[in-house]
């Protein structure tokens, strides 16, 4: 019998009455019974709603167990609509069912432990005036989500088109879940007055996330993590990845009555990747405007543990706004936060960040703002068009640990001067400010156009900033390329131009572009990271594992290093919030391994420590020696968050003497969508 045949009901019989021998495709009517239908679904099952058919409700997709998706889509055929990869717009909505919230709650939401749904080619939107603030709700964001337990996972939302209205419409998603993709979408009409509105919204759930070509439009905040304190104790969002989206707010809010805030913010987020977006279209009125913010907030004073930190933010387009980056050191409204630390601004093309973007308050035009504290922030081969009076700001505040901002590198940006370039209040430009402001901060390899170079530090160029345009090659009509007589080529500090690599910089935008070279092929056996076997007793690095690639030296199931750190392979590595600080290997998972060739000095009994960060109970580990499993199955515990570290330790743990390859074992996945980050074994 081929069930896909039968309408929605006769579905419901026939798998009530037999086993399932393949995943089932149930098709509700126009009016049918959705919920039903979510109800009666096993993983790996599809529910098709047909083009144009209505469903108001309040859809809950429940905890089901297994490792399949079930999927919610359109009954419309592939090949009439957006191929994967492809994003979905309006143009679209003709081929797409309606599943509408009302005023009771979201159109859909997840139960507590719900794992593997999967939303395709939907269109979500409000029913009526008083609906809901959340059109979908992954995860719980207040006490209905109070533990790492209760949080969903692997969640995915494709190809769907998620609006608002002709009434204000609070927020696109909700996003508190861990292990979740967002791709490939278009939410818009996001808008409100007196009121704060986000198309996509996180701050009760670990991550990881996954953000990807996407339009984003929403008047408060397109994105923002954190902002509200998660009920979840330690809890921080992260692992967090912002690719190739369009993020955006229509050029009629400038004169609109809606509340205008910022772009993206990150409030409470660690080991965030922001990268290949145009981010765009800004004005100072609610706020004043900024592109990204940096800011940390312990907002209920609930949340101590509130950090913003490990933040790359490369090879974007960021146009047309009122000014570029608030950078915050230490929550500066009286509530205790930890410390903003490792933000790399890198290979980004910023233009037209202008004090023309006024509304209701001015707009100041500037590039970047920093203070109270900041730790370890670095811009590198920017390319930055602003008329603000200052390109860098700084300041102080007396509300935390630390005033100053240390660490600080500015190197191999293009840039003007304007009035004051690099100043901090109550100061003099340049090197008296960097000394009053950020003491041994790096200021080399850039060009100022229009400072005067006695107020700098020396290293940099400094041409009349009537010369500016002359840079470009057609700057008026926003073309940033270097014009060939431009003294920025080849001037950088590493030898390449200052400002912007457009080669990069366009790969990033478009997810294609030249291929790196391929790796080389892996040898027979891996060969040790530093040249000599690590001795044991000893420790050993995570992120020092062997040289010789996929295969041979490591196995990982995701492309590319996500955080950009250390080293060039396929292996997720960060910088380690563990005492000692250093580098760690990031968001391990089932399936992969890790290679490190060692030398054993004598044969016996060993404990094995293992120093772990993890956001979830579940995820197991085991070591080899030559592909022979001398741990057994080791558990790794929910340590309390990805910067939570804790030391696991294995008793009695054979080792033969002499060189050897030692391997770790991912196993399986914890409750937090990955096993765990790991920053070090060690064999004593």
């Amino acid at each position: 019998m081929n069930i896909q045949r039968f309408r929605y009901l006769v579905c419901v019989c026939v798998l009530g009455f037999a086993p399932r021998a393949q995943a089932a495709v149930i098709t509700v009517a126009p009016g049918g019974g959705l919920q039903a239908a979510i109800d009666r679904a096993a993983p790996g099952d599809t529910i098709l709603l047909p083009a144009g058919a209505v469903f108001t409700g309040n859809f809950v997709l429940p905890a089901k167990g297994g490792s399949s998706y079930i999927t919610i889509r359109s009954a419309t055929s592939d090949s009439s609509l957006p191929a994967a990869g492809a994003r979905v717009d309006p143009s679209s909505s003709g081929l797409l069912p309606k599943v509408r919230s009302d005023h009771n709650g979201a159109a859909f939401r997840t139960a507590p432990g719900a794992t593997y749904w999967r939303l395709l080619f939907l269109e979500i939107l409000p029913s009526e005036s008083t609906s809901s603030a959340n059109l979908v709700e992954l995860g719980g964001g207040g006490s209905n989500q109070t533990s790492l337990s209760q949080v969903p996972q692997h969640l995915v939302i494709d190809r769907c088109y998620i609006h608002g209205a002709s009434w204000d419409q609070r927020r696109g998603v909700a996003l508190n879940s861990g292990d979740t993709q967002i791709v490939n979408s278009y939410i818009a009409g996001i808008r409100g007055t007196n009121v704060d509105t986000q198309a996509i919204a996180g701050w009760n759930g670990p991550g990881p996330y996954l953000i990807q070509n996407n339009y984003l439009e929403a008047t408060g905040e397109n994105i923002l993590f954190g902002g509200t304190d998660p009920l979840i104790s330690g809890l921080v969002p992260s692992n967090i990845t912002i690719r190739r989206n369009l993020i955006s707010k229509p050029a009629s809010w400038a004169t609109s009555t809606y509340t205008l805030k910022n772009l993206v913010e990150f409030k409470n987020a660690d080991t965030v990747v922001v990268e290949g977006n145009t981010i765009e279209r800004n004005w100072a009125a609610g706020q004043a405007g900024y592109a990204i913010l940096l800011t940390p907030r312990n907002s209920n004073s609930t949340a101590p543990w509130t950090v913003v930190r490990n933040i790359a933010i490369r090879s974007n387009v960021i146009r047309h706004v009122a000014a570029a980056f608030n950078i915050l050191g230490y929550d500066d409204g009286g509530r205790q936060s930890q410390q903003t630390t490792n933000v790399r601004i890198t290979n980004n093309l910023i233009s037209d960040v202008s004090t023309r973007y006024s509304t209701s308050i001015p707009a100041n035009g500037w590039f970047a703002v920093i203070g109270n504290g900041a730790r370890d922030v670095v811009f590198d081969h920017n390319t930055i068009d602003s008329d603000g009076n200052d390109t860098f700001s700084f300041y102080t505040l007396p509300t935390g640990p630390s005033a100053a901002v240390s660490e600080l590198e500015i190197t191999n940006n293009l840039m003007r001067d304007n009035a004051y370039g690099i100043f901090g209040g109550g100061s003099q430009e340049g090197v008296k400010s960097l000394a009053q402001y950020a003491p041994g901060a790096y200021v080399a390899g850039n060009l100022i156009a229009g400072a005067t170079a006695a107020l700098y530090p020396g290293g940099n160029l400094f041409p009349a900033l009537t010369q500016w345009p002359a840079n470009f090659v057609n700057a008026a009509g926003a073309d940033y390329h270097l014009a060939a007589a431009s003294p920025a080529r080849g001037t950088a500090l590493d030898g390449t131009d200052i400002g912007v690599a457009f080669a990069a910089l366009e790969a990033a935008l478009n997810g294609s572009g030249t291929p790196p070279p391929p790796p080389p092929p892996p040898s027979a056996s891996p060969v040790p990271f530093t040249g000599t076997p690590v001795a044991l007793p000893g420790r050993i690095e995570a992120e020092n594992y062997d040289k010789g690639g996929e295969g041979a030296a490591y196995h990982d199931t995701t492309a590319g290093n996500s955080s950009g750190a250390y080293r060039t392979d396929n292996v997720d590595i960060r910088a380690s919030t563990d005492t000692g600080g250093g580098y760690a290997v990031k968001s391990v998972r089932a399936g992969e391994w890790l290679a490190y060739t060692v030398t054993i000095g004598a044969a016996g009994a060993y404990a094995l420590d293992l120093r772990v960060a993890s956001s979830g109970t579940g995820g197991t580990v085991h070591v080899t020696v030559d592909g022979v499993n001398v741990t057994g199955s080791i558990a790794l515990p929910d340590t309390g968050g990805w910067n939570t570290w804790k030391t696991v330790t294995k008793t009695g743990v054979s080792l033969p003497a002499g060189t050897h390859v030692l391997k770790l074992v991912v196993d399986a996945n914890g409750t937090g969508g990955t096993a765990a980050d790991v920053n070090w074994l060690a064999i004593r």
